[in-house]
């Protein structure tokens, strides 16, 4: 049951939106559109460009990420759990606020002085930024129940703590290490509105801006598509080899020996290797908070930022803030109503079931482009069309895969004596979920329920295809006003980036109270 209610999902969700979208032009049109786009020297510089800061913005992630999930691993001290925090925000951060973030600190009126805008070197750091969490918490997660174990066990034949993680600890995460670099490679390559604030020049554009473009500008739908089919080919295929590398890592081993207190010179260590990356990801945020306060051309600490932007504004379809926040609520609201179900009945499809097609399938609505999977349901769905639940829906899709990767650990956790107790007394499928699985996921179930909310708070792409001015969501009311001139509209845009930020970082601490810690 919970196989076919997971099926269908990504049938309706999916499936009849790409078929409507190819439908529109013509599978024809679109094979032609793709044969003419592979034969342009436009399209090998868009893909090659994408290529390219996909791989960088990988390396210097994993360059900063793993020392840091080593670090946490191996060592306990004073603040451990804080500077984890910090550097685990800017995943669940909405891209727009990420990306004001940055223009705050070096874009033309940035604090340092230094316009970056239109650079490779701002993209890759940005994506960076963005995507340090999932090293942090993919490898070490899985080094936490391994370092200590190991550790140990290499003292015991004379090899020292580096030799060790140089000789035992990182051959035995290299699949983990993969993992995480392919599923940050993943995110680099279908990035969206990290490209559109910090390179709007259009120089270092990615599939996902092209796509947008040709549809929301250019109006060519047949090579939207088809660049659709060429990112959801290749992420699909990287999605396949991610799914064999986690397969590889998931069993860690059990660790016994607490992490240890580091001793001499190890401190000093720690800290320099730690400093870099907690410096990536707090100067855009504090930047943010300080021009809040204190936008461009101000004298001091001004609201000024905050009143412009719950004034109605002087420009035609520019949602203020007020209702900005009330439609990113009710919609946040809404799509976890959706999500959380969906997403446990995928968890409980993978694990009861063993539909291990699933748990590829499930990554879908992440590997598809936003702006390709809204103008699906738009044509898919034409009833749904700049209504809220359209919307709704359509952050619900991609908040699943979120809150599935978040209850697969739990649910795995759950003895089986419990569910072979159950069934001894005659409780059947439907049963034991309600009265054993359920009782004990509740945890995670809320913690899915905050991904969700999250997700959907932070959720640009669809929404900026969706969206009608009466439904402007926070994300876009930001982005509506870094598209306009003024000085007033640049601090209205940092004042809602740092509101954003705040309400994300609000759900995000209940879900890590919760141990949403999440399987990726």
């Amino acid at each position: 049951m919970a196989a076919l209610l997971a099926g269908g999902f990504l049938l309706a969700g999916i499936a009849v939106p790409l078929a409507a979208l190819i439908a529109r032009p013509g599978a024809s049109a679109v094979l032609t559109a793709l044969a003419d786009l592979t034969s342009r020297p436009g399209f090998a510089a868009t893909l090659g460009g994408t290529l390219l800061q996909a791989t960088l913005s990988t390396i210097l992630t994993l360059a900063l990420g793993l020392p840091a999930a080593l670090l946490f691993a191996r060592y306990a001290f004073p603040g451990k759990s804080v500077l984890k925090a910090v550097l685990t925000v800017p995943f669940v951060m909405p891209t727009v606020v990420a990306g004001a973030g940055f223009l705050s600190l070096v874009g033309p009126s940035g604090l340092l002085g230094v316009n970056g805008v239109d650079t490779l070197s701002l993209l890759v750091v940005t994506h960076a930024f963005y995507n340090i969490a999932i090293v942090v918490r993919v490898v070490g997660g899985f080094l936490e129940a391994n370092a200590a174990t190991l550790q140990a066990a290499a003292a015991t034949l004379g090899a020292n703590a580096w030799r060790t993680a140089r000789r035992v600890t990182l051959p035995l995460a290299a699949p983990t290490v993969l993992a995480a670099g392919v599923l940050v490679f993943i995110f680099s390559f279908t990035s969206f509105g990290m490209v559109l604030i910090v390179t709007p020049g259009g120089a270092w554009d990615t599939l996902e801006v092209e796509i947008y473009r040709n549809l929301s500008r250019l109006l060519r739908v047949d090579r939207a598509v088809a660049l659709a089919v060429v990112q959801l080919a290749a992420v699909m295929l990287l999605a396949g080899v991610y799914t064999a590398l986690q397969r590889r890592s998931a069993v860690p081993l059990a660790a016994s020996v607490p992490p240890r207190r580091p001793r001499g010179r190890e401190g000093w260590v720690l800290a320099a290797l730690l400093l870099p990356p907690l410096m990536l990801t707090a100067a855009p945020l504090v930047s943010l908070a300080w021009q809040a306060f204190h936008p461009p051309g101000s004298t001091g600490v001004t609201l000024s930022g905050f009143q412009a932007a719950f004034a109605p504004s002087r420009f035609l379809g520019v949602a203020s803030a007020g209702d900005a926040i009330f439609n990113s609520l009710r919609l946040a609201a809404a799509s976890a109503l959706v999500a959380v179900p969906l997403g446990l009945a995928f968890a409980v499809a993978v694990v009861r079931g063993r539909a291990r097609l699933l748990d590829r399938a499930s990554l879908l609505p992440l590997a598809v482009s936003a702006v390709t999977l809204g103008l699906g349901v738009l044509l898919a769905y034409p009833q749904l069309a700049g209504r809220f639940w359209g919307l709704a829906l359509a952050h619900a899709l991609i908040a699943t895969p979120f809150v599935a990767r978040t209850l697969l650990p739990s649910l795995r956790s759950l003895p089986a004596s419990r569910l072979q107790a159950a069934a001894t007394l005659g409780a059947g499928p439907w049963r034991r979920l309600m009265r054993v699985d359920l009782p004990a996921l509740r945890p995670a179930l809320a913690a899915g329920g905050g991904f969700a909310v999250a997700v959907s708070l932070g959720e640009f792409g669809a929404a900026l295809v969706l969206t009608r001015p009466e439904l402007a969501t926070l994300p876009v009311a930001i982005y509506q006003r870094l598209a306009r001139p003024g000085a007033e509209s640049y601090a209205a845009a940092l004042a809602l980036a740092l509101m954003l930020l705040l309400l994300t970082g609000l759900v995000m601490a209940a879900v890590d109270r919760l141990g949403g810690r999440g399987e990726w």
